[in-house]
């Protein structure tokens, strides 16, 4: 995509959130969960650090969907979610928000799937999710954002139109799959898993300069917010998270889109070609 093109209405700067709504399978627990990180307990099953990460589905989910507001944001969910809190991921769609499939758990790598696990895992995913919400997903975001030499052709042979695993070009590419095109959106290089050491304030102080740094560049350009329910959804943070939205509002030269929307806007103006 070059730099000819524009965002639609002119705009130059888009702007994607994304929300992360997930769980491990039992017996599996985040590395970076701050108990699981600062005293690790070898051979048990680390109940704190799961009920840390149980967090986000019961409590942050609801605080982050209220900073929202009326920005839509693309929600990855994985199908384990859907299926033990259905109530939860249906409130997130009913609210507008795109409901990304996320493999069905984060402990379910898609790189480290055989071919027929892997599509196993694509479809067992997408199924609780529609199942839950009426609508297929159309956009997949694999844990890690790492995805095997096969994912691509998978999403597609599964119907999928763009996937979050790519981290090699700021701008949408579109790939070329044996099933067809797939639009590859990069990740966002900040997190809230990784960059709040420095503390809310310099988290959100950073997204703040992001954004002016876009807006200030020749465009077009995309700004990436990306967040975790478990992360995120917590007070001081979300509070963060709420002035960072407040600073895409005031900014009149951004659209603000979930990934589908991107996904196909970058197929239509290339009329589907990689």
């Amino acid at each position: 995509m070059g730099t000819e093109s524009a965002w639609p209405g002119g705009r130059k700067v888009a702007a994607l959130v994304t929300v992360a709504l997930e769980l491990w399978s039992p017996g599996h627990w985040p590395a970076y969960a701050p108990m699981a990180a600062a005293w690790p307990l070898p051979g048990v099953d680390d109940t704190h650090s799961a009920s840390w990460v149980d967090y986000g589905v019961t409590t942050g989910i609801r605080r982050l969907l209220d900073v929202l507001g009326d920005l839509p944001a693309t929600v990855g969910v994985n199908g384990l979610v859907a299926e033990r809190h259905p109530g939860t991921v249906l409130a997130v769609h009913e609210a507008g928000h795109e409901i990304a499939a996320h493999s069905w758990a984060q402990d379910v790598v898609p790189a480290l799937l055989d071919v027929d696990a892997e599509r196993a895992n694509i479809r067992r995913c997408t199924d609780a999710l529609r199942q839950v919400t009426g609508v297929r997903p159309t956009g997949w975001l694999s844990p890690r954002a790492t995805g095997s030499r096969d994912t691509d052709g998978l999403l597609a042979e599964a119907g999928y139109r763009w996937t979050g695993d790519h981290c090699d070009h700021e701008l949408p590419q579109v790939l070329s799959t044996a099933h067809g095109p797939l639009v590859s959106l990069m990740h966002g290089d900040h997190s809230d898993v990784r960059d709040t050491a420095a503390g809310p304030y310099a988290y959100r102080d950073l997204h703040r300069a992001l954004l002016d740094e876009l807006l200030a560049a020749p465009g077009p350009g995309v700004f990436r917010l990306t967040v975790h329910a478990h992360v995120a959804g917590r007070p001081l943070l979300a509070g963060m998270v709420g002035q960072i939205l407040d600073h895409l509002r005031e900014s009149g030269d951004v659209w603000v889109a979930t990934h589908a929307q991107l996904a196909e806007h970058v197929l239509a103006q290339r009329g589907g070609t990689p």
